[in-house]
């Protein structure tokens, strides 16, 4: 299929006259996630989608008394207020030149509807070209005649971007709880929002974590390190550490939270996080089962597998300049022009020579 897909591309491509280069190639991220998936699927995980929205609420559900603090690394969502535009006779006087005449109470209407939200924004144009009968050009030209929409400031909500998966978490759990008999094993792999201070070569507000959970009523943290330890052993980890966090978070029970180092280049590096979720912040969720948690940032794991010292080449490589070999450079160079003349070739037959033979010598 795949062979037959590529194929398919490269003859519509030929009819275009555009030619493809060898291979295409993925990204070693994504190649990442696909590892992490292939190792949970085969281990007995089922894969879910956790939400990405949450509510201010369920950060202090989550967090309790922490909650202010945490709150500043995350993202708030904000949103337009639809405006209430009016149509007084200096804009009809203009409209009429685009137009000519037309029916002021149907735009009225158009646009109340709108306000009330029975036309999406994204349809507003299309609805006065049909009920209005005129072009697509001269719908948008009334509409920038009305600074109402360019004036419009985004008003905060309490809403939030998951910083981490564990609210979503709780979510997802009290769903699946009553409709299915533990253990269950979950896991789930998406971006994480976080209002970094800045973004370096370890730090991007953008990224990715492959989080799993197992719900059971005998679950415990030894039994979720021995889990752990065999996944990360599949994905080629053979030397795994567990430190004891001196400070639980506090969705965590107390003292029941570690951080998971694995050696690489004769360095143990931290790749995770696991724990026991605190029995308040289940109670919190309705939640009756007891919980492990274990999240690993894909990002980290996708440097160390690939060799990367810094995350944004990693991620976003095509914003980074690469070395280039000799041999590319040497056939990036081409002739703008070559001589007419005996003397022009002479000249450039010199220049060449000349450039020869003092090929190693050392520059000014």
């Amino acid at each position: 299929m795949k062979n037959y897909g590529k194929s398919l591309l490269r003859s519509y491509l030929k009819i275009l006259g555009v030619k493809l280069k060898g291979k295409g190639k993925s990204h070693p991220l994504i190649n990442t996630i696909q590892i992490l998936r292939k190792t949970l699927l085969e281990m007995g995980f089922t894969e879910v989608i956790n939400p990405t929205i949450l509510s201010e609420e369920d950060v202090y559900k989550e967090y309790g008394p922490e909650a202010p603090i945490i709150l500043d690394r995350i993202f708030y969502l904000a949103k337009l207020p639809r405006p209430d535009i009016g149509i007084d006779k200096e804009r009809i006087n203009k409209i009429k030149k685009i137009i000519g005449n037309f029916d002021s109470a149907k735009l009225t209407r158009i646009f109340r509807d709108y306000k009330k939200g029975e036309i999406e924004s994204d349809d507003l144009v299309e609805e006065i070209v049909e009920r209005m009968k005129i072009k697509q050009e001269d719908a948008t030209k009334i509409t920038n005649l009305f600074p109402e929409f360019r004036q419009l400031k985004p008003i905060p909500i309490r809403l939030t971007l998951r910083s981490h998966m564990t609210a979503t978490w709780f979510h997802t759990i009290r769903a699946i709880q009553d409709y299915e008999d533990p253990p269950i094993a979950l896991f789930s792999i998406g971006e994480r929002y976080r209002n970094e201070q800045r973004e370096d070569r370890t730090h991007l507000r953008v990224h990715n974590s492959a989080s799993m959970v197992v719900i059971d009523p005998n679950v415990s943290l030894e039994a979720g390190r021995m889990l752990v330890r065999e996944f990360l052993n599949k994905i080629g980890f053979k030397n795994v550490k567990f430190v004891r966090k001196k400070a639980t978070s506090r969705y965590y029970a107390w003292n029941q939270e570690d951080e998971v180092f694995v050696k690489y280049n004769g360095k143990f590096i931290e790749i995770g996080d696991i724990g026991m979720y605190s029995p308040v912040s289940l109670s919190n969720f309705d939640i009756k089962y007891p919980v492990f948690n274990a999240g690993f940032g894909v990002e980290r794991i996708a440097m160390i597998l690939y060799n990367y010292d810094d995350i944004r080449k990693l991620v976003y490589p095509q914003f980074y300049q690469r070395e280039i070999e000799d041999e590319e450079i040497e056939n990036s160079i081409h002739l703008i022009d070559e001589p007419k003349t005996d003397i022009g070739k002479k000249i450039a037959d010199l220049i060449v020579k000349v450039a020869e033979d003092h090929k190693d010598d050392r520059g000014p």
